[in-house]
C-alpha cells in the first residue's frame, strides 16, 4: 500500500455497532416484519420460506464477495454503496405489495438486500483490519456483533411494530431506511490506507492468493479455521424454541416476548463482555470457555422444570451466553485479519461459520421429532463438549517448540 500512516484513521470499537445495524435491521426485517405481514394476507408458510431464503443466501457467497472488495474499490466505498444499495431495497419494498402477487418483486429485493448486507460486512472488517490495532479488535468484535444482534431485534421487533400500529408497512420501510443511513455516518470519519495506485489486477490477485496460502500454512491459520467450523457455540436448538415451546407450556406471548425482543436485548452485555475478555485473554481460549458455557446453558435448560417461567430465565440466559460466543469467534477471525486480503480473509472464515450450523439444525430437529426436547438440547450441548474437547486436545499438542521447551524446563526445575 502507498500511504502514510498519519493519513490513518480508524474509528472507536463502539461505532461498529452502528456501521454493522443496517444488516441486523434488513435480516430482521425480511425474517420476521415482512414474513408476519405477509403470512397475515395470505401468504403460504411455503413461500415465505423461500423469500427469507433468497435473503439469506448471499451470506454463502461472502467467500466470493471478499476477493472482489480486496482487488477493487476501497473498503470505504464499498461500504457506502451498500447501505446505498439497501437504502433502494427499503425505498422498494415500501412501495411493493405484499401479498402473492407481489412476492416476485419481493423475492428480487430480498436477494438483492442479501447482496448488499454480505458486501457491508466484508467491507466492515477490512476497513476495522487497515485501521485498528490488534489489541482492541476483541473489543471490535464485540461491538459487531451487538450491532448484528440487535439490529435484527429492532428491524423484526421495531419494523413490526411500525407496520401495525403506526402507519403501515411503507413507513415501517421508510423510518428504517432513515435509521439505515444515520448508521453509516460513522464510516465518513474514517480513514484508511491508500491503495496502491496502478498495480495491476494480476498483481492484486497473486497478492491474495500468497495471503490466504501464508495463513492456511500457519498453525494460527489452521486453528481458526477448525475455531469456526467446530459445532460448538451455534444456537442450533434456539432456532426452535418456538416450535417446542409448548413442552414448557409456554403461551403464544411470552414466546414472542423472550425468543423476540428480550432474547435481542439478552445477546447485546452478552457480546460486549465476550469483546472485552477477547481483548485480556487469547482470543481461542475465550472461544473454548464460552462454548463449553453454551454447552452447559443447553443442558441446564434440559434439566430444568418444564415450565413457562424456566422457559423463559432459560432462553434468555442462553441467548446471554451466546452473545459471548458469537463475539469471541469474530474476535478469532478478525486476529486473522492483516493490511491486505482482509475482506477476502474474513469472507472465507465466515463463509465457514455457516457450515456447522446448517448441519446442527438440521441434527438437532431430527433428535426432537424423535425423542423430544430434552434430548435435542442434551444432543447439542454434548456435540459442542466433545468437539471443543477434541480442539483443545489438539491445539495443546501442536504447541510451538519453544513452547514445549519452557514447559519442560519448568517441569524439570519444579522436579528439581
Amino acid at each position: 500500500m502507498d500511504s502514510d500512516d498519519s493519513d490513518v484513521r480508524g474509528l472507536t470499537p463502539i461505532w461498529y455497532a452502528l456501521l454493522t445495524l443496517p444488516g441486523g435491521i434488513a435480516g430482521g426485517f425480511v425474517g420476521v416484519s415482512l414474513s408476519y405481514l405477509l403470512r397475515r394476507n395470505g401468504v403460504s408458510v411455503e413461500a415465505i420460506a423461500g423469500l427469507v431464503s433468497l435473503g439469506l443466501l448471499p451470506q454463502t457467497w461472502r467467500f466470493l464477495i471478499g476477493p472482489a472488495i480486496d482487488v477493487s474499490l476501497s473498503s470505504k466505498r464499498w461500504y457506502l454503496i451498500c447501505i446505498a444499495a439497501e437504502v433502494v431495497c427499503f425505498v422498494v419494498l415500501a412501495f411493493t405489495p405484499l401479498n402473492v402477487a407481489g412476492m416476485p418483486l419481493l423475492g428480487a429485493v430480498a436477494l438483492a438486500l442479501g447482496v448488499a448486507t454480505a458486501a457491508a460486512g466484508c467491507s466492515v472488517a477490512a476497513a476495522m483490519a487497515q485501521t485498528t490495532p490488534d489489541v482492541r479488535r476483541g473489543e471490535v468484535a464485540g461491538w459487531t456483533q451487538t450491532g448484528n444482534l440487535g439490529g435484527a431485534g429492532l428491524g423484526g421487533g421495531a419494523g413490526l411494530w411500525l407496520a401495525v400500529h403506526a402507519g403501515g408497512p411503507s413507513v415501517a420501510a421508510l423510518v428504517l431506511t432513515g435509521v439505515c443511513i444515520v448508521c453509516a455516518t460513522p464510516i465518513l470519519w474514517l480513514r484508511a490506507p491508500r491503495r496502491q495506485r496502478g498495480a495491476r489486477f494480476a498483481f492484486q490477485v497473486s497478492a491474495l492468493g500468497l495471503t490466504l496460502w501464508a495463513l492456511v500454512r500457519a498453525r494460527r491459520g489452521v486453528l481458526a479455521a477448525l475455531v469456526v467450523t467446530i459445532p460448538a457455540a451455534l444456537g442450533a436448538a434456539s432456532n426452535l424454541f418456538s416450535a417446542v415451546a409448548g413442552d414448557w407450556r409456554a403461551s403464544a406471548d411470552l414466546v414472542a416476548l423472550v425468543t423476540g425482543v428480550l432474547g435481542g436485548l439478552a445477546t447485546i452485555p452478552g457480546c460486549i463482555l465476550g469483546g472485552y475478555l477477547c481483548d485480556r485473554y487469547p482470543r481461542r481460549i475465550v472461544y473454548v470457555w464460552a462454548a463449553l458455557a453454551c454447552a452447559a446453558g443447553e443442558a441446564a435448560m434440559a434439566w430444568a422444570p418444564h415450565a413457562p417461567s424456566w422457559f423463559a430465565g432459560m432462553v434468555l440466559a442462553n441467548a446471554f451466553l451466546l452473545g459471548i460466543g458469537f463475539s469471541a469467534l469474530s474476535a478469532v477471525i478478525f486476529d486473522c485479519l492483516g493490511a491486505t486480503a482482509a475482506a477476502t480473509v474474513a469472507s472465507m472464515l465466515s463463509s465457514l461459520c455457516n457450515l456447522p450450523l446448517v448441519v446442527m439444525v438440521a441434527v438437532v430437529g431430527w433428535v426432537q421429532a424423535r425423542h423430544g426436547s430434552t434430548a435435542m438440547l442434551l444432543t447439542e450441548a454434548g456435540v459442542a463438549a466433545v468437539s471443543v474437547a477434541g480442539y483443545a486436545a489438539l491445539a495443546y499438542a501442536w504447541r510451538p517448540e519453544e513452547e514445549r521447551v519452557a514447559m519442560a524446563a519448568l517441569a524439570g526445575a519444579e522436579a528439581a
